[in-house]
Order: structure tokens, then sequence, then C-alpha cells
């Protein structure tokens, strides 16, 4: 080691420093040397490990000074989403202890110790002092920019949950610090060491007042953002609700008066949830829907409607005389269409099966259709339409096989295919309706068949 060395300890250190910064900044992020048997003989490494910048992390590598490490972080102003507040504890109840000890030196005679124990002091009150204003900034930092280092609301409330807790322990470390400085500051100027307690009140007394208060004022926004993390995570749970129940109930037109203002409407509310029962869902009425209640529904509603006030007729005194018509003749044209000679088939094919045997299985109008040339001319959905509506006008029994609901909803809104079975009135009116599309002999070859299996 050279002279210029000797003379100043400081200057080798801050040598290496400068020369290996890479292999610093490095281990600032990480473990530098991990799992690399040569970087025992690495000359930056080394050089750093003389110095004890480099500590070593178990048997993996290096990391940095903890000391130098959070020095760089408040010089780079780099903050860790859980960065611990600067703890003044030990401080605190240093300062009554080495006041102690000045005491009993001065009793002693013994000045020069006494002097190096106000020092001591004196350098304990600028740490707190330092440690106090850095934590300070550090959390109005973090609030001025709610929080920006993380990107989750989960760790968002995590981190001002954690930020409460420090402030917390601050606030107390600061009202024993109160106390030790009021303290230490009578007893040093009741034995006349102004220095001393004008330090005290410089360093520290001056400042405890607006540390208080600010640190005060951040636990009231920490409390804030707290509530309004509690007020967020309620309002998705209440979306989230009215989302399952839109899927549920696909057809719902929503609440007769929906809410304008502010507050949550009650049924976001209600079981199995939270408050009060959940009110009736209004159904949508579909003319189309042969289901019971849907039925009993529309025959409610046309109840209720006003009836029409009967106009008074006209009084004609010159009215035409009447004169007998002679009766129309039945409509024929239409008799040779294609799709309604299929669907006079398709009775005649429903009723000779009823009549096969007692309790026949209904017939499948699908798979008649791939049967029957003038069906299979329509498409098969218009085909399974037609036939439904059509056979229900004849009195024929139709029953829609409908399809599984679609994922999250509860209700059926399509049928795949349509079973048929004659009624003993179908039967009767065949042969004056769709068995004029057919022949005689036709028609007497579907009604006797089903006029036996009735008889039995």
């Amino acid at each position: 080691m050279s002279g210029a060395d000797r003379s100043s300890p400081l200057k080798p250190v801050f040598a290496a420093l400068s020369r290996h910064v890479e292999v610093v900044e490095v281990a600032l992020r990480e473990l530098v040397g991990v799992d690399q048997p040569e970087a025992h003989a690495d000359p930056a490494v080394r050089s750093l490990r003389e110095f004890q910048v480099l500590r070593p992390a178990g048997e993996r590598g290096y990391r940095l000074h903890s000391r130098l490490r959070e020095f760089a972080n408040d010089v780079l102003q780099i903050h860790p989403a859980y960065q611990s507040l600067t703890g003044i504890g030990q401080l605190v109840e240093h300062i009554p202890m080495v006041w102690n000890e000045l005491d009993d030196l001065r009793l002693a005679g013994d000045h020069r110790q006494a002097d190096e124990a106000a020092a001591q002091i004196e350098q304990d009150a600028f740490d707190i002092a330092d440690m106090v204003e850095r934590n300070l900034r550090l959390l109005g930092l973090l609030l001025s920019t709610r929080f920006g280092n993380v990107a989750s609301l989960a760790a968002k409330s995590s981190q001002n949950r954690y930020y409460q807790r420090q402030s917390e322990g601050m606030s107390n470390d600061l009202a024993r610090l109160t106390r030790a400085v009021e303290k230490v500051e009578g007893e040093a100027r009741e034995r006349g060491m102004q220095a001393v307690a004008a330090m005290l009140r410089n360093t520290l007394q001056s400042q405890l007042p607006r540390w208080t208060q600010t640190l005060s004022q951040f636990q009231s926004q920490i409390r804030r953002e707290l509530f309004s993390m509690r007020e967020i995570e309620r309002k998705n749970v209440l979306l989230a609700r009215t989302a399952m129940l839109l899927r549920q109930n696909p057809a719902w037109r929503g609440p007769e008066n929906p809410m304008l203002g502010e507050e949550i409407a009650p049924l976001l509310l209600s079981k199995p949830f939270i408050g009060p029962s959940l009110p009736p869902v209004q159904f949508h009425m579909d003319p189309q829907d042969d289901d019971r209640a849907m039925i009993d529904l529309m025959r409610d509603e046309v109840r209720l409607l006003p009836a029409l006030p009967a106009a008074a007729p006209e009084p004609n005194e010159n009215a035409p005389r009447l004169k007998r018509m002679a009766p129309k003749q039945p409509h024929e044209e239409g008799l040779d269409m294609p799709a309604m000679v299929a669907l006079a088939r398709l009775a005649r094919a429903a009723i000779a099966r009823a009549g096969l045997a007692y309790r026949a299985a209904p017939l499948s109008v699908l798979e008649w259709r791939a049967s029957d040339d003038a069906a299979r001319t329509m498409d098969a959905n218009l085909w399974l339409s037609f036939t439904a509506s059509a056979l229900r006008t004849y009195k024929f029994r139709v029953v829609l096989v409908t399809e599984a609901p679609a994922p999250g909803e509860r209700f059926r809104h399509s049928f795949c295919d349509a079973l048929v079975a004659p009624t003993s009135e179908a039967i009767a009116l065949f042969g004056r309706t769709l068995g004029r599309h057919l022949g005689a002999a036709a028609r007497a070859d579907a009604s006797a068949p089903a006029l036996t299996s009735t008889a039995q």
C-alpha cells in the first residue's frame, strides 16, 4: 500500500468502487458470481470482497452491502414495493443512555470522555432527523403516485396495509422521541450544558410538531386509500353479480323503475347474496312459446285488456234487400302444392302409426322427412317449423324436442325436432281437411287402422 493510501484509508475503497462500478450496478439488482467457481478468481469480485463491499449470499454468490444498497437506492430514487421505513427506536433509546453516561463522566471529572459522549448525542440527533425526513419523503412519494409501482388491485391494497402498519410504528417512535428529548433537554439546561440543550431544541424539538402533523396527514390519506379499495372491491362484486343475473336470465328486461342515482338497487343486495329477498323477475312473453306458465301469463294479460267500446249501428233507411246467395264451393287451389301433399302424407303416417299398436310412440318429423321426396324439397328447419305450426291447426299433438340450454343460461331457446301423434279429433277431421290432398283410397287406408285402435 502506498504512502498516499496510508494517509487516507478511504481512498482505496472509493477507488475500487470507481474501477468496478459495473459489478456494483449488477450487485444492486441481483447476485453476482452465481454458481460460478471462477468468481473467486475474478479480480473485480476479489477487490470488492477485500473492502467488504460484497458480502457472501449463502453458497451461490455475493450480494451488495446493505448500507451501500440503501444509499444507492436513496440516491437513485429506487423504491421497492415493500421498502421498510428506517426505524429510529434504537437511537431514541440510545440518547438517554449516553446522556446518563455523560452526566457520570462530568461528575468524575473526565471532561474528554464527556465531550465524546456529547458528540455522540449530537450525532444521534442528526441521524434521527435525517431518518425521519427520509421516511416522510418516501411516504409522500408513494402516496403522490398512489403506489404506482404495483400492477394489481390486490397488491395495491396489500401495500396500503403494509405502510399503514409502518406509519403506526413510526408514530409510536415519534411519541417516544418527544418524551426522551424533553427529559434530556431539561436536565441539560439544569446542569448548565446549554450547547447540548440548544442542539436538541434546534435539531429535534423544533421539528417534532411538523413531523407529527405530516405523518398524521399521511396516515389519514392511507386510511382513505384503504376505504376506497374496499369500495372498489364491493362495486366489482356487485358488477359480477349483475353479469351473472343477466347471463342466467337473458330474456329479462330489467327492473320496471331503474334507479338513476348513485344508490345501489335492492335486487343487487338480495339473497342469496345479502339483504332482502330477490324481487320477482318479470317474464318476457313469447306468443310462440307453448310452455304452460307462458300460456297462463298470456291468458292473464288478455283478461286485463280493456273491452273495446261497441259502436252503435248507423241507421240506414234505404237498406238493400237481402238476397239468398248460393253456397260457395270449397277453395280447391293449392291442393296439389308439394308442401301440403307432404303434410298430408305425414299426418296419414302418424295416424297409421297410432293404429298399429296401443300407445304407439309418436312419429319424428325429421326422420319421416328423409323418406318423402316432397318433404325433402323444403329446407329441414323450414319443414320443421311448417309442420309444427300446421299440424297443431288440425288438432294433432305436437311436442317440440328442445335443445340443451347454452352454458350459463337457464332456459331452452331452440328445438331440433318435433314428435307428432294424432288425437281422436284430428283423426275425425283428417278426411275433411288434409285428406283432401290425397286420394279416396289413401284416406280410407289412413282412417281404418286408427279407428280400429280407438275402438280397442
